[in-house]
């Protein structure tokens, strides 16, 4: 059964969510405001994706997705305004 992995946060009165679907090789999305701005195939290893929140003027954000070598957890990070902090993942 494949698996998957959501992470999400809100900023800006914006959603922001990254979904990794699989095992190997990986699909990642993200998603703001439930639209996909980006989708890849990935296999282990880090990750950026880039997409901008619809403000005037349009915010840039970038997601970085840590996809590891072993089973674990993948690990997802946003940067946005200068700060980066970690996604929290979905149950």
């Amino acid at each position: 059964m494949a698996r998957h992995h959501q992470f999400s946060v809100d900023r800006a009165g914006h959603s922001v969510t990254v979904t990794v679907h699989g095992d190997h090789p990986h699909v990642i999305e993200l998603l703001v405001d439930g639209k996909e701005l980006d989708r890849r195939a990935a296999r282990t290893g880090s990750w950026i994706l880039d997409a901008e929140l619809a403000t005037d003027p349009p915010t840039p954000l970038r997601v970085r997705v840590h996809l590891p070598h072993t089973a674990s957890t993948p690990r997802c990070t946003l940067e946005m305004d200068g700060r980066e902090e970690a996604m929290p993942q979905r149950s």
